[in-house]
């Protein structure tokens, strides 16, 4: 009886075990297989060329050795997708992250009379960089969008993407000709998108998502829906 291949996430859950066994070929190969992608992938995101590069440099840090009290961050993937789509995920829930604390600094001269001297004034370190902001953008852009949808229309797209429902069954159930029901469907579709990049837009001016980033990113987000 021959044997099933591996699929390609179960290769890539492999080769990160290697790389966390310390194999020196293996980290070596994870860093020239991906550096490249993500840093152009950071780039055309909304990261100019030294927000990509340090990110990207962070993300190594903490792929091969564990911050106080942490574990390596490669050992939170779990080969649920491909190993290059989560990389990105993580990236660029940095990225957003990195751009919203940016957008919070604020730059305050000292005054003459202040008795601090350039020490006391030296910036502080920065937060640990959390896991969250990425995931309630994507969230709560989904949810804006679906509340401005016919709850028909809604109901239509959740029967036949969530409960593998055919547009004949739906049809039958509304009472409609099946091509009604396939030009609500696709305009829907159509609208949920539109808005969801717009509401992306909206919250982060900087953020450069396609479509297909933002199915991307769903898919190796969790909890997103």
């Amino acid at each position: 009886m021959p044997v099933e291949a591996p699929s390609r996430h179960d290769q890539d859950l492999g080769f990160v075990q290697r790389v966390l066994s310390g194999e020196a070929a293996a980290a070596a190969e994870l860093r020239n297989r991906y550096q490249g992608k993500l840093v152009g992938v950071l780039r055309a995101r909304g990261a100019n060329q030294t927000e990509a590069e340090d990110l990207v440099a962070d993300l190594w840090t903490d792929c091969f050795g564990a911050r106080t009290n942490r574990p390596t961050l490669l050992t939170k993937y779990q080969g649920r997708c491909a190993l290059e789509s989560w990389l990105l995920t993580v990236a660029t829930n940095r990225l957003v992250d990195l751009k919203r604390r940016q957008s919070f600094r604020v730059d305050v001269a000292p005054s003459p009379d202040s008795p601090e001297d350039f020490f006391d004034r030296r910036p502080h370190p920065e937060k640990a960089t959390s896991e969250k902001p990425l995931q309630n953008l994507l969230r709560e852009a989904i949810q804006r969008a679906f509340a401005k949808q016919d709850e028909d229309a809604v109901l239509m797209l959740k029967l036949v993407h969530l409960h593998q429902l055919s547009q004949r069954e739906i049809s039958r159930m509304w009472g409609w000709h099946e091509s009604k029901v396939s030009r609500t469907l696709d305009a829907t579709r159509q609208s949920v998108a539109k808005i969801i990049l717009l509401e992306l837009k909206k919250v982060d001016p900087w953020l450069e998502l396609r479509w297909d980033d933002f199915v991307e990113l769903c898919a190796t987000s969790p909890n997103v829906f």
